[in-house]
């Protein structure tokens, strides 16, 4: 199974955060009827839990060095059984420091996408991870995570907010490009802004699609949400919307949540039936 692929004369490349987890599937899809899952048990770990990692996703193109997402963050994580966040390693790994990236690209701002936005120095003073990055963020969900009532109960408040203080924050709207070839794409419902990335390069495209779905089992049932989705109803119609684009012409997407080793692939259509090849 592959972790990187090429679009054209682009890399995008899937680096584990944190994982493999696996949670109670009854925490996370509450909606599945009683039963539903024994049909689809191979969406399921061998007891029955829900399988994921928090994955980054690092797209390198011959202008622009992009990190997507950026994992749970430096650990240990106590609701994670004490897992410590890789991303540093394994940006190393790739050859590729901290400051080597000119953005990083936030899909949404949930607690298990903005880990590594900042880290603190010796003197306990915040710093930007990535010091000569633009950190991209959508404005719907700017504006819905920095209500006051909001940003002092969650985790933006120290993870993020500090960015835009700095003046590192740039705010984008559906189609902003980052670089040749790089551009925002709406994608709401789990969160109010939630963007994925497009890219496109030789004529080849892919989609970065962050949290538009959790788990294999949503090909199959495209209106079945995740308990993480903060507006289910309005979560449902741009998961069909890009499955249906995906699958018509073949589009290269990757998933966040999906286990590395098999979270890039293809969306494939048969009669009204989706599924998921990985490469």
């Amino acid at each position: 199974m592959a972790t990187c692929v090429r679009i054209g004369n682009i890399e995008i490349t899937a680096l584990r955060d944190i994982g493999p987890l696996a949670f109670p599937s009854s925490n996370v899809f509450s909606d599945m009827q009683e039963g539903g899952w024994d049909s689809r048990s191979h969406h399921l770990t061998k007891e029955g839990e829900f399988p994921t990692n928090f994955t980054v996703f690092l797209v390198k193109s011959h202008d622009a060095t992009v990190i997507v997402d950026t994992g749970g963050g430096p650990g240990p994580h106590e609701a994670m059984d004490g897992t410590e966040g890789q991303l540093m390693d394994a940006l190393a790994n790739k050859g590729v420091s901290p400051e080597d990236v000119d953005h990083v690209f936030f899909s949404h701002l949930h607690f298990d996408h903005i880990g590594w936005a900042l880290r603190q120095n010796p003197d306990g003073e915040s710093t930007p991870t990535f010091p000569n990055a633009r950190y991209v963020i959508s404005t719907t969900e700017w504006n819905y995570w920095t209500q006051p009532d909001i940003l002092s109960s969650s985790p933006v408040e120290q993870a993020i907010y500090p960015l835009e203080r700095m003046g590192l924050v740039d705010l984008t709207d559906d189609e902003t490009p980052l670089a040749t070839g790089i551009r925002a794409m709406a994608t709401p419902g789990h969160t109010p802004g939630h963007q994925s990335l497009l890219v496109e390069s030789g004529g080849e495209t892919a989609i970065i699609a962050g949290d538009v779905l959790h788990n294999t089992v949503q090909f199959e049932m495209p209106d079945l949400c995740a308990d993480f989705d903060q507006d289910k109803p309005v979560a449902r119609a741009p998961r069909r919307k890009l499955l249906e684009r995906l699958a018509a012409d073949r589009t290269m997407s990757t998933f966040g949540h999906l286990l590395i080793d098999s979270n890039i692939g293809h969306v494939i259509k048969v009669e009204d039936r989706y599924s998921w090849q990985p490469l």
